[in-house]
């Protein structure tokens, strides 16, 4: 997915993607990063972080950048070594301005640590000397974007993790070969990548949003489940209920049978789903407000009438400086439940509540042992969905937690609806 030309997107959102990277069959060809070529000739390769209507910034290796052009080498070494200052001054400012929420130590303990640590980075500030440096570019001077996958991206900051010559204008065959040679697998964005790339100030939205993050991860979660348009507050450990979840789809198919049985017509979905949808969210943010908590995430289940494939949806909702909410995180995983998953389902069966109503199901003989079968393969698909999604998250998490100041989190211009 390129990154939009119309807003600005969370840039390691849609590639934090936690599955072993494989070459598509065009990857002798293609080469890792993103290309911006310029109006007077010139030709960037890097990592495509924002892109907006005004402007493009890209993230590019200093030592390439040296080589291929020495006089913009300059010009973006000294913008970015003023830009790192300003993120650690900014930080420094707004740690030192909000003090941490009372009663939660592990969150003050967290801040206390990054104020010091900002502090000691701001103190040698002058003696900063990137490897890796910001362009930030007005669109009047760009001709073309041309976007590369989220994981070509990702290979590229793996290339210069491992310090891989030419990086930039080799092919993707080429880079992977190398990898595949000192025994590195490029899964996920490289730590050492994220430490290194420089800071930059943050907007008072894109702060509240960073805020919330590490307030949910390290002091008290909200956590929301359900099915489509209803939600219900999760437990503390905000991971699915399995015997809940399979009662509710074998009481939905012993009632598709009565109703079979019976002659009724089954309900057709109607044009609310989406409007049931943000009035359910609406309800959580409601809950988010009144116990003064900034973020929450949301998990549902989209359930399918032939039980056929699993859909979760899960997302992490954050209240910005202006008080709106939005969405910064969100991933969707489809499983297949005609695939058999012999560990979860053996779970499902031995539970409790499970049992009683299998129980039920075939003392009243209403559905054979294949569609109670199907109903719990389908259960099995959705735990193995949402724990795909609770891994999406964590890794999401993982990019923002190690500093409150790099990477930058920028956040989409759509909020959520504010009528509620």
């Amino acid at each position: 997915m390129p990154v939009s030309k119309r807003n600005h997107r969370l840039w390691l959102q849609i590639a934090v993607v936690l599955v072993t990277f494989a070459a598509p069959a065009d990857a002798a060809d293609r080469l890792a990063g993103d290309l911006v070529s310029l109006r007077n000739g010139s030709k960037l390769r890097g990592v495509l972080f924002e892109q907006s209507d005004k402007s493009i910034t890209l993230l590019v290796s200093a030592k390439w950048l040296s080589a291929t052009n020495a006089k913009l080498h300059q010009t973006s070494r000294s913008q970015t070594i003023s830009a790192n200052r300003a993120g650690l001054e900014q930080a420094v400012r707004r740690l030192t301005a909000q003090p941490p929420p009372a009663g939660d130590a592990a969150v003050a303990a967290f801040l206390e640590q990054q104020l010091q640590e900002v502090q000691a980075e701001l103190a040698k500030a002058d003696k900063f000397d990137p490897d890796l440096l910001w362009q930030m570019l007005s669109m009047k001077d760009v001709a073309r974007v041309d976007a590369t996958t989220p994981e070509y991206r990702q290979l590229l900051t793996w290339a210069w993790t491992e310090g891989l010559d030419r990086a930039e204008t080799r092919s993707v065959e080429e880079i992977l070969r190398d990898l595949k040679a000192r025994n590195v697998s490029p899964v996920g964005w490289p730590l050492s990548f994220i430490e290194r790339v420089p800071a930059r100030e943050q907007t008072e939205n894109e702060w509240a949003a960073r805020r919330a993050l590490v307030d949910y991860s390290l002091g008290q979660r909200l956590d929301f489940q359900g099915t489509g348009d209803v939600l219900a507050r999760a437990g503390k450990k905000a991971q699915a209920d399995v015997g809940q979840l399979l009662v509710g789809l074998l009481r939905q198919q012993l009632q598709s049978n009565f109703g079979d049985l019976l002659g009724e017509p089954r309900h057709a979905k109607n044009g609310r789903d989406n409007t049931a949808k943000v009035e359910s969210l609406a309800k959580a943010i409601q809950t988010a407000e009144s116990e003064k908590q900034n973020g929450f995430r949301v998990t549902r289940l989209e359930l399918a009438s032939d039980f056929q494939q699993a859909t979760v949806t899960t997302q992490f909702v954050a209240r910005l400086a202006d008080g709106s909410w939005r969405t910064i995180f969100q991933h969707t995983e489809r499983a297949d439940a005609k695939q058999a998953r012999p560990e979860i389902e053996k779970r499902i069966q031995d539970d409790p509540q499970v049992k009683k109503v299998l129980d039920l199901t075939r003392q009243l003989g209403v559905a054979a042992d294949e569609q109670i079968q199907q109903a719990i393969r389908f259960g099995a698909a959705t735990v193995a969905a949402q724990q795909s999604c609770d891994r999406e998250f964590a890794a999401f998490r993982d990019v923002y937690l190690p500093s409150i100041v790099k990477p930058t989190l920028s956040i989409g211009r759509e909020n959520l609806p504010k009528d509620r």
